[in-house]
């Protein structure tokens, strides 16, 4: 998202506490699935509760952002501002069926969280670089299982169609038939990157960008009869 510049038997037993070493200064140095998880779902939490101050840290090189401002104050006071802008280009997006994603999480966040029926687990991750790391997530959205009996008539709601962007909506109207594309699953790929601590943001890892992979994309028809 933001740009910074950057940063015989005992020999057995040698090899196998070498080895143990390693996999341990490995752990602490990237996210293993438990790690990566936790961080997702702060990122997520921030997102969907529009925590500024939360969202500010969890966003790679936002605290350290010369073009957020010169001091931390400034920066935040700038994010906050860039955030609302996304926010409401969302909302812009989701009203006129296309959301713009973006190449960080916040629009993408809001947008697959449509419907209220999205699960994510955590496919994998790898090191992409020193300090680098990319998660894969796999979504299911499960829309076909929304009660629609908690919809009052005339109410109004949205589904994620394909290609990712693409938004359904949908008006609860008494006698009327509506079928519809829409996503069924797709991963997203998430790269994070290792901050060090700045400001009032501790040493973390922070989410640098998130794109959902075009080739996972799966979708399923629903129709619906009111």
């Amino acid at each position: 998202m933001f740009r910074t510049a950057g940063r015989g038997n005992g020999v057995r037993r040698g090899r196998l506490a070498a080895l143990c070493c390693l996999a341990l200064l490995l752990a602490a140095c990237w996210p293993g699935p438990r790690t990566a998880q936790d961080t997702l779902l702060e990122y997520m939490n921030a997102v969907q509760e529009e925590d500024l101050e939360a969202l500010f840290c969890l966003s790679a090189g936002a605290a350290q952002a010369d073009e957020l401002g010169v001091t931390e104050e400034e920066r935040r006071a700038n994010f906050r501002t860039w955030a609302g802008e996304w926010y409401r280009a969302y909302q812009d997006g989701r009203e006129a069926g296309r959301v713009e994603i973006g190449d960080h999480g916040v629009a993408l966040v809001k947008l697959f969280s449509l419907g209220r029926g999205t699960f994510y687990e955590v496919l994998g991750t790898r090191v992409a670089a020193p300090g680098t790391v990319e998660v894969d997530t796999l979504l299911r959205f499960g829309y076909s299982g929304i009660d629609l009996s908690r919809f009052s008539p005339g109410t109004t709601f949205y589904l994620c169609g394909a290609p990712p962007g693409v938004v359904h909506p949908v008006r609860m109207e008494p006698y009327r038939e509506v079928s519809l594309e829409v996503l069924d699953t797709v991963a997203v790929r998430w790269t994070m990157v290792r901050e060090e601590a700045s400001g009032n943001c501790p040493a973390r890892w922070a989410v640098a960008s998130a794109a959902p992979l075009e080739e996972t994309v799966g979708t399923e028809r629903i129709t619906w009869v009111f």
